[in-house]
């Protein structure tokens, strides 16, 4: 954990966006603002999803929250096999580290580009953070889950439509300098606050003058709610956690980990809960080699 001084932001309107460091004492929001410096397409930040899940569901009138994207890997528009290979292999080992599954053929028989994945990220943005949270979520299960590389537009635009978001505006904004220049901004904020691993929050309280922690990699749950604790001066009161099927019905897909984490189950008590909703066909599973994942289909 590192402690910084200052916090980084961006703002303004379409076309004149602007990146700064601003002192907390100019804000006057009450709430905690979390930044969240990931990679789209790293193993490692999408083992955090569940953690970061159930901070969202039990946690959040208590923060703000902010996705920043740097990219690890290059940013051409296809990879080369070895290049590809090593990925892959990196993938594998954190999905066994993690327990958050992924299909890490997709290197080698679809490779999507990192470059391309991050700008579409940013294009969502603009129509909000819920949508752009959205998107991000909606891109991730695709490549992780779905082992798809979505190399043309027209599948990023495929996203965008299961994500809701306006196609138009983000077709306008995809083909924009916007989202260039947006991603260009995170980069420059990663570099001011020093982000030298992935993922990577860091908390500020812009109340007051206390000092922004930077957490990098991964910690248990509990560490992330004493943060909390203890910018908030005082024990934030968790939401209650919704039913299930209920959380199955917004999030469309869960893998194993998510439950079990949200859910504070064992894997083996997740299982038997996610059982009981395939046999009301809730949901189904959908096998990959590193784990299970399971998708919604009550709607149909």
């Amino acid at each position: 954990m590192t402690l910084h001084d200052k916090f980084s932001y961006c703002e303004g309107a379409p076309g004149n966006t602007t990146c700064s460091i601003a002192n907390r004492s100019e804000h006057h929001s009450p709430r905690v603002e979390i930044l969240a410096f990931i990679d789209p397409l790293c193993p490692e930040c999408w083992g955090l999803e569940p953690l970061m899940k159930k901070l969202f569901i039990e946690y959040h009138d208590y923060f703000t929250f902010r996705f920043l994207l740097t990219t690890k890997h290059d940013t051409t528009n296809r990879c080369q096999f070895n290049q590809a290979k090593k990925i892959a292999e990196e993938w594998n080992k954190y999905a066994r580290l993690t327990g958050m599954c992924c299909d890490s053929d997709v290197w080698y028989e679809n490779p999507p580009s990192p470059y391309a994945v991050a700008l579409a990220i940013k294009a969502a943005d603009f129509q909000g953070k819920t949508s752009g949270n959205r998107f991000l979520r909606r891109i991730r299960e695709q490549i992780f889950l779905r082992k798809k590389g979505l190399n043309s537009f027209e599948e990023l635009q495929e996203v965008a439509r299961l994500a809701q978001l306006d196609i138009n505006e983000f077709y306008n904004d995809f083909h924009s300098c916007r989202s260039v220049k947006a991603l260009q901004c995170d980069r420059r904020l990663a570099n001011e606050m020093s982000i030298t691993e992935l993922p990577s929050l860091v908390f500020s309280t812009p109340c007051n003058d206390d000092e922004a922690i930077k957490v990098s990699g991964q910690y248990d749950y509990g560490i992330y709610v004493q943060i909390l604790t203890e910018l908030l001066g005082k024990v934030p009161q968790p939401d209650p956690l919704p039913a299930l099927a209920d959380y199955f019905s917004k999030q469309i897909y869960l893998t194993t980990k998510e439950v079990s984490v949200v859910y504070e189950w064992s894997e083996d008590e997740a299982l038997k809960e996610l059982r009981k909703l395939q046999l009301k066909q809730i949901i189904e599973p959908i096998e990959l080699r590193s784990g299970e994942f399971w998708r919604y289909i009550a709607s149909k």
